[in-house]
């Protein structure tokens, strides 16, 4: 899928392929979503994720090109199997 990211999808939560939430996307730029990672982000999922930069609180963030997306809903980003 070619998703379309915008400020509008911040906020939503980020879904792995066994649907459980790994994290929430913070903010959107340029069509590339900087996600707060989760408890439930596996090393995997990071692993193939840029970690980017920190946010005021000094929690990591990692970017979500639109190539890893499946499926945006109103209120979640569902993942690709990659």
């Amino acid at each position: 899928m070619c998703a379309n990211l915008t400020v509008d999808d911040e906020g939503k939560r980020i879904i792995n392929t066994n649907g459980r939430a790994v994290g929430v996307v913070r903010d959107v730029d340029a069509g590339v979503a900087y996600v707060e990672p989760g408890p439930e982000m596996t090393d995997s999922i990071k692993s193939r994720l840029r970690r980017d930069r920190d946010v005021a609180d000094g929690m990591e963030t990692y970017q979500l090109d639109e190539d890893y997306i499946d499926e945006i809903t109103g209120d979640e980003i569902r993942l690709q199997r990659f």
